[in-house]
């Protein structure tokens, strides 16, 4: 049983390896495993386009339903199903037998991935009684995510056939959500939903705005970064997921200090600054540091926001609502900022469209930080 004051960061931290395995592994390993699908079974870019599109896809319809279903069947329950349950469908793609099948897989897969995200997220909250410490233990929850990039790459390294590494990484995911139970004894549920006026998130209208305009502007960046590196992908992959891990420790303390209107500010500034194409081409190591290290901050700083501007009752609610606006901003990011590619200029044109859409993400996140409060 963990005890003490330090209970919410251990469990935060401890929680973190969910969306390791979930997103970390189950979403952003695609990207390695891709090239050696698209030689095998002959897939065109359009149909390698389709396959992420369906996980995003599918991460927006789980993020739809996920505080009525986790609400129904409890938290830690729907919490820990999905996240066995999405290890399974990663497994499952190594039997693939048709372009289908696996769309199908991918899809089931992000449908899982939110109800993974959203509840542990809520569970974190409910089980960090001290506001001062939500920001640090959220952060350090999300940073799991960057956990999962930088050890992704360890199933690449036995250089087997594409159905092969789906089985290894549909394993190391199962080790990770396996480590997550560990924690599961000090896990409090979320407040029972709140209903009528008190629930209203039109306090967080700024904030959902920026969430969304983020989420197509940072999946702009990871999608089309490797076409303007001037240097080896794996290193500079590997030092974004290591940074992201760092998120919590970065960001989680200053966001306590300020609030997540303004932490929020904070850190798209410099996540704006290290997606400018020049930082990139000019210093592409700061790139990658500064930029794992701030774009899971965003949604640190989203959490702190949600506990101090609402009721304990619509936290839960407001972390569903906000993950559909962000897995939207997701699903249509890298398809603006490739039609701007194509129009202004192929990388420069693409990346620079994605800091555009982070830079009015942190214009809509200074709206939130001097947005009048809401009594409550």
């Amino acid at each position: 049983m963990l005890r003490g004051a330090g209970r919410p960061l251990i469990v935060g931290a401890l929680l973190g390896l969910g969306p390791a395995a979930a997103l970390g592994v189950g979403r952003f390993a695609y990207a390695l495993v891709l090239p050696e699908m698209q030689r095998a079974l002959g897939l065109s870019y359009a149909q390698a386009g389709l396959l992420g599109s369906a996980n995003t896809l599918g991460y927006f319809v789980g993020a739809l339903v996920s505080h009525r279903l986790l609400y129904a069947v409890g938290y830690r329950r729907g919490f820990y199903a999905a996240l066995a349950l999405q290890a399974f469908a990663l497994a499952l793609l190594a039997l693939g037998t048709s372009f289908g099948a696996l769309l199908a897989l991918r899809l089931v897969q992000g449908v899982l991935g939110a109800w993974v995200f959203v509840g542990g997220a809520a569970l974190v909250l409910a089980s960090t009684p001290r506001r001062s410490s939500r920001g640090l233990a959220t952060g350090l929850y999300f940073g799991g995510v960057g956990v999962g990039i930088a050890l992704s790459p360890l199933a690449m390294l036995a250089a087997l056939p594409w159905r092969e590494t789906w089985a290894l990484l549909g394993g190391l995911s199962l080790l990770l959500g396996g480590a997550a139970t560990a924690p599961v004894r000090a896990l409090q549920e979320p407040a029972p939903r709140t209903v009528g006026a008190s629930g209203s998130l039109r306090p967080i209208a700024p904030l959902l705005a920026a969430y969304g305009l983020y989420g197509a502007g940072y999946i702009g960046y990871m999608t089309f970064v490797t076409t303007a590196l001037g240097v080896p992908l794996a290193p500079f992959w590997a030092l974004l997921g290591l940074s992201a891990s760092c998120t919590g420790l970065m960001w989680g303390r200053w966001i306590d200090r300020v609030g997540g209107g303004a932490g929020m500010t904070h850190v798209l500034l410099v996540l704006t600054l290290a997606s400018l194409y020049p930082v990139l081409t000019a210093w592409p190591w700061v790139s990658a540091f500064a930029f794992g290290v701030s774009f899971l901050g965003v949604i640190t700083a989203v959490t702190a926001a949600f506990s101090k501007l609402l009721p304990p009752g619509a936290w839960a609610g407001a972390m569903g609502v906000s993950t559909a606006v962000f897995a939207l901003g997701q699903a249509l990011g890298p398809s603006v900022s490739g039609f701007a590619g194509d129009r202004l200029g192929g990388p420069v044109g693409a990346l620079g469209f994605s800091t555009a859409l982070l830079g009015a993400a942190l214009l809509a996140a200074w709206l939130q930080a001097v947005w009048p409060p809401v009594k409550r």
